[in-house]
């Protein structure tokens, strides 16, 4: 009886040492897991990261694509435009209302361009503000679309310029109404 009691009050001294010991490798395994799931963690962030500076880089290219076919164009109707109201300023007719306009479509134009170059710009670098970026590309939009509101009431005063209205004509439409 005396080799049992011995064994168990062994046995009882040495289980806390046992518990101890495996507690301490269970908080080195835990310690290990942590560190793991943080290196993961810092890893994924890195990816998204990544991936949000891919999508910032295709917008701005989105971007500088379309403003530039919308500057392209707008300039070559405004080349056009201008031509047409040369021509008709040398048959010796008054163009002054119809040129301001088309100054002023021109100048939104310019500007338009160079709010949609800085929202561009904002877009590709890294750590800027994308609230500031989609703002400044949205005034650009709008400018474009004042730019072209501007030429399209520029038209419709080059059309009064360049065909006036026919006496015969305009009594034709009154009569029918």
């Amino acid at each position: 009886m005396k080799k049992i009691w011995m064994i168990a009050l062994i046995a009882s001294l040495m289980a806390p040492t046992w518990v101890r010991a495996e507690s301490s490798t269970a908080r080195e395994n835990n310690q290990i897991r942590i560190e793991t799931r943080r290196a993961e963690v810092q890893e994924i962030r890195g990816e998204l990261q990544e991936a949000r500076s891919n999508v910032a880089e295709n917008h701005a290219n989105r971007l500088e694509k379309r403003f530039k076919f919308y500057y392209e164009r707008m300039s070559k109707i405004i080349v056009r435009f201008q031509a047409r109201l040369d021509t008709l300023k040398s048959q010796g007719k008054d163009i002054s209302p119809t040129q301001v306009k088309l100054d002023a479509a021109h100048a939104k134009l310019e500007l338009a361009k160079t709010k949609g170059e800085v929202a561009i710009g904002v877009f590709r670098v890294a750590d800027s503000d994308k609230l500031v970026a989609r703002d400044l590309a949205k005034e650009a939009k709008k400018l474009f679309l004042e730019a072209h509101e501007l030429l399209k009431e520029a038209l419709k005063a080059l059309k009064t310029i360049s065909k006036p209205a026919l006496p015969a004509a305009s009594n034709a439409v009154e009569n029918a109404q």
